[in-house]
């Protein structure tokens, strides 16, 4: 069945994956990122599905840009029917040591991976509340995961990833009497910038599984920490 979904992080990577595997299968989809007009990927996308895509303008770390662009949307749809925040970074050297932090990188990191996923779902909260089905799919990581740390690695982008899981779990429990299914989902070690070129999953690969498991989510799954394949994971 064809659906209305909105993915952040739309330019490249993940997110740019899955914008295409809905698109195949026929799916309206808002592809969202800072500058949507740069991406040679997203305008050679919108030609081949110009009715079918629709480019947005989305900051995730400015609550301006979320709210304009929960308008620009509502002004091109009356709901969505998933939400999908793929936005997020790994700002470098992710193996930094306690006494080479940067804290102003971590903050930047917070900002985007964990504020930036909440930040969203609460300005188009409005269209997902117009879904008989609404879906929300915040994109995490197992380096998130407290009890498969395994490396003294990954200060900032393990810690934000944490926090999303924690943040998303909650948002899940207030929306449950909604009737809104929200996750976090971890996509696997992907072949993308972030995740370098010896991950174990293509971009296709990662973003197939994940189209799937947004599509069939259910109210049995929501408050969860699941992969891509839609099995649950340890916190």
């Amino acid at each position: 069945m064809s659906e209305t979904v909105f993915v952040t992080g739309a330019n490249r990577g993940i997110g740019l994956a899955v914008a295409k595997v809905l698109l195949v299968g026929g799916d309206k989809v808002f592809a969202a990122c800072r500058q949507p007009e740069k991406s040679e990927a997203l305008t050679a996308l919108k030609k081949t599905y110009p009715s079918l895509l629709e480019l947005v303008v989305l900051d995730v770390n400015s609550d301006s840009s979320a709210e304009q662009a929960a308008k620009a949307t509502a002004a091109k749809t009356g709901h969505l029917d998933i939400l999908i925040n793929m936005a997020g970074i790994m700002l470098r050297p992710h193996d930094a040591n306690l006494e080479s932090l940067d804290f102003q990188q971590i903050r930047d990191t917070f900002e985007t991976n964990t504020l930036g996923p909440l930040r969203v779902v609460k300005f188009f909260l409005p269209l997902l509340r117009q879904s008989r089905n609404a879906r929300i799919v915040n994109v995490t990581s197992g380096i998130g995961s407290i009890s498969g740390t395994d490396n003294p690695h990954f200060y900032a982008y393990g810690a934000s990833k944490s926090a999303l899981n924690k943040v998303t779990r909650t948002l899940a429990l207030e929306l449950k009497k909604e009737n809104m299914a929200v996750v976090v989902l971890d996509p696997g070690w992907v072949k993308t910038d972030m995740g370098g070129p010896n991950a174990w999953l293509t971009p296709e690969e990662s973003s197939s599984a994940i189209a799937k498991t947004a599509k069939a989510l259910t109210m049995e799954q929501t408050s969860k920490f699941i992969y891509n394949d839609g099995k649950e994971l340890n916190w």
